[in-house]
């Protein structure tokens, strides 16, 4: 018994030295340092967490040839015009809207574990149009890239000074040497295989899902990538359609909280939040997002970190029901006024 619990308390050390304890870090590069295209290959000049230089190389700015101000004419507004579940501006358009429904269905996977939460679903989803990609803007918490950084969203917007922001892809729980490429705001952290999808946001505003062992950095710095998230599974496919086989884990294909972004076109994109493990929400299984996005009609869709992670705030009030409400994350993703 004794042998037991010493196990576990070594165990428990070791995973909160691994995961709680932030570790030597590498300070994120804002968009106003992000360097011209012509200087990408010098790369950019960082100071990391713990005070050394590190060098940085960016994507090339490959952008739309629309201009999304005029393509969106009718979204957006001469002056910033704000509600509780809307903002529209010269440059930015929100809309939010809440939905509710009962599917029937309890999720009677994982010994039953999820059967106590009921068969009800409830979500938000937010509809957005930008007049330029800085428009959508990612961070890391404490704008550190690292281990064991976490800040609550909401302050991470009132930092941001976003009009809307949700939870990423907390990209630093796969601590494993396989654990993908990271493009953040067109600035490359880290370049790795993985097991995973990534989900591509290009400068000029498209977006691209990539299948584990496909993902070449050079392809995608010519390209432009902008964002690259580590999580999934897609969940439509080339003609977005819904899919109805996903790549993922089995715990992935469980109800739960979920984050996911969708993809229309240039300029036009929505976040889903999904709440869960509450009586009013069981939360989603990948299945139940797929249609959701296939109705709406986007083109691509993309599962993000979900669980106690799910948050959205609008103008940095939290207009979701997390069922752990205090919880920190990682990274998150922020609809802004842009440069």
């Amino acid at each position: 018994m004794i042998d037991v619990v010493i196990a576990i308390i070594v165990i428990l050390v070791v995973w909160i030295g691994n995961y709680l304890v932030p570790q030597k870090g590498v300070v994120a590069v804002s968009m106003e340092d992000v360097v011209p295209e012509k200087e990408m290959d010098k790369g950019i000049q960082i100071e990391n967490a713990g005070g050394e230089q590190d060098a940085l190389k960016r994507t090339k700015m490959v952008t739309d040839k629309q201009d999304w101000h005029e393509k969106f004419a009718d979204k957006f507004t001469d002056t910033v015009v704000s509600t509780d579940t809307s903002y529209s501006s010269p440059n930015v358009s929100v809309r939010l809207s809440f939905h509710k429904y009962d599917t029937g269905k309890f999720d009677k996977s994982a010994k039953g574990k999820h059967i106590k939460y009921g068969t009800r679903i409830s979500y938000v989803l937010a509809d957005i149009y930008v007049g330029d990609i800085t428009c959508l803007q990612t961070a890391f918490a404490s704008d550190t890239y690292g281990v064991g950084y976490s800040e609550k969203l909401q302050d991470m917007s009132e930092r941001m000074k976003s009009v809307l922001a949700v939870n990423g892809d907390s990209y630093s729980n796969n601590r494993h040497k396989d654990n993908g490429t990271i493009i953040r705001n067109g600035v490359i952290y880290r370049s790795r295989p993985t097991n995973a999808e990534t989900c591509v946001l290009n400068w000029d505003g498209t977006m691209d899902i990539y299948r584990p062992g496909t993902v070449d950095l050079q392809q995608l710095i010519e390209k432009g990538a902008y964002q690259s998230w580590i999580f999934g599974p897609s969940l439509l496919d080339e003609n977005g359609k819904a899919r109805d086989k996903f790549w993922t884990w089995d715990y992935i294909r469980q109800s739960h909280p979920r984050t996911a972004i969708g993809y229309f076109e240039p300029g036009h994109y929505c976040l889903l939040l999904v709440d869960g493990r509450q009586e009013e929400s069981r939360g989603m299984f990948p299945g139940e997002m797929t249609k959701v996005f296939e109705d709406l009609g986007c083109k691509a869709a993309y599962n993000l970190d979900g669980g106690h992670c799910s948050f959205m705030t609008m103008q940095n009030q939290v207009v979701n029901h997390p069922y752990k409400p205090k919880h920190e994350v990682q990274d998150g993703i922020f609809i802004m006024e842009g440069f």
